[in-house]
């Protein structure tokens, strides 16, 4: 009867004990799962916002493709008066592509219309935005010195497109090649 008596005198802390170790496992595990969710939620705005900037960027790319789909020649093609429109690229310009406003890219590109990005449902904070430039004139082997030049045209497309979020930005690049007749 006596080492019954000791043994269960010694283990009545034991109870507090294991409990007090399985609330802070358990409020290891809650606070482990709120920073994971809290990390997720913020990885999926990031995503987010970067796919709208992506997808602005690509609705600039194709009104710019339209443009010069558009274009009945290559006289047509206005490089002065019309905004965003280049006759020959230099291709160091687009090396510091990250930050329009500061190279006065945003003066020297074209907007696309804001029903383009409306009717997709995009929210973005800025505007897409477009260049053309012409990059190169591929002759027709068969081209006489005189007159008009034949070939195909090969025209840079690049576009901006920006998230909701002003920091979320997307540049895209195309080459759109047309055969004036």
């Amino acid at each position: 009867m006596r080492s019954r008596a000791l043994l269960s005198r010694n283990e009545e802390g034991m109870v507090l004990a294991l409990c007090l170790i399985t609330l802070i496992v358990l409020s290891l595990i809650g606070v482990s799962a709120t920073t994971t969710s809290r990390l997720e939620v913020e990885i999926a705005g990031n995503d987010k916002t970067a796919k709208e900037a992506f997808y602005a960027a690509e609705i600039a790319l194709t009104v710019g493709e339209t443009v010069v789909e558009s274009l009945l020649s290559r006289a047509d093609f206005e490089e002065d008066p019309t905004k965003g429109q280049y006759g020959k690229l230099n291709l160091n310009d687009w090396t510091n592509l990250n930050d329009w406003t500061n190279l006065g890219f945003k003066d020297r590109s074209a907007e696309v219309p804001p029903d383009h990005t409306v009717y997709t449902g995009l929210k973005v904070s800025a505007q897409p935005r477009y260049i053309l430039g012409e990059w190169t004139l591929r002759r027709d082997s068969y081209t006489t010195g005189f007159g008009v030049q034949r070939g195909v045209y090969e025209f840079d497309v690049t576009a901006l497109g920006t998230g909701s979020s002003a920091k979320s930005q997307a540049i895209l690049q195309s080459v759109y090649a047309k055969r004036y007749n």
